[in-house]
């Protein structure tokens, strides 16, 4: 007996081109939040003293530009051109919303 597929599922073959786009854009999401989340997680101390003093960006500034070409590397242009993913989550999850405390940032 032939075993049904998941709800909504669609096999490769049959995606259109705008599911493709739809891919790397949510592709992009979902690195730059784990490149992210990586940062915050190895530097609890610095997250916590940057968000103090806001000069996030400052204590981190290593991490985050390394981080920054990992993703601008595997992310394609045309995605970046768009929307700065990697920027929305450092601010989302480093600063937790808060722009201000990111400090200057080059």
């Amino acid at each position: 007996m032939p075993v049904a597929p998941p709800p909504g599922f669609v096999p490769r073959g049959r995606r259109g081109a705008g599911d493709d786009a739809q891919r790397a854009v949510e592709d992009a999401k979902r690195l730059a939040r784990l490149l992210v989340s990586e940062i915050k997680l190895y530097n609890e101390k610095k997250v916590t003293e940057g968000k103090a003093h806001s000069d996030l960006y400052e204590r981190l500034r290593d991490d985050i530009e390394r981080s920054r070409q990992v993703y601008e590397e595997r992310t394609p242009e045309s995605v970046r051109q768009g929307t700065n993913f990697f920027r929305e989550e450092l601010i989302r999850i480093l600063a937790d919303g808060r722009a201000d405390v990111m400090g200057p940032m080059a």
